[in-house]
């Protein structure tokens, strides 16, 4: 039952915050992601507080992801491990974001990568900008991740009915 209960809360947690990070998205910024536009309802007041909402993105998917990747491992050390790898996929992506990193990265995937993935990916980096604010919030969302997959271990105290 233990665990049930912590893997109910842990997705909980990690579906409230992947709401909150589309509605920043679709509520504070006026560029939104592609697939976010046709829901996009900027409201101007917010979008001008890029001091609260400008990084949140960053901090909440990187927290989310981390949590349900952390979760649906089959061991806490799986589950640690995994959400590591996340968050340095995450600070990776932030970082390629850097002019320095992004244009021999791009240059490169458009030669590689056929033409609809490159296509579908394209975005990240045509809209992307880099800010060392983003690579902290990054950080800290999957430090908080890893925090709460490590301390709530979902390996102990089981019911008789598991």
């Amino acid at each position: 039952m233990y665990r049930r209960q912590t893997l109910f809360w842990r997705l909980a947690i990690a579906g409230t915050t992947l709401l909150a990070a589309v509605a920043v998205y679709c509520l504070a910024r006026i560029y939104p992601p592609e697939p976010l536009i046709p829901f996009q309802s900027t409201i101007p007041t917010l979008a001008g507080q890029t001091g609260v909402f400008g990084s949140a993105p960053s901090f909440l998917y990187t927290f989310a992801i981390g949590l349900i990747i952390g979760s649906c491992a089959s061991t806490p050390a799986g589950g640690r491990m995994h959400c590591l790898i996340w968050l340095g996929l995450a600070l990776l992506l932030e970082v390629s974001q850097n002019p320095v990193v992004t244009e021999p990265l791009v240059s490169w995937l458009a030669d590689t990568l056929p033409i609809p993935i490159w296509k579908f990916i394209e975005p990240y980096w045509d809209r992307g900008v880099f800010d060392p604010l983003d690579v902290l919030a990054t950080l800290a969302g999957g430090v908080l991740a890893l925090l709460l997959v490590t301390r709530f271990s979902m390996s102990g105290r089981y019911d008789e009915q598991g």
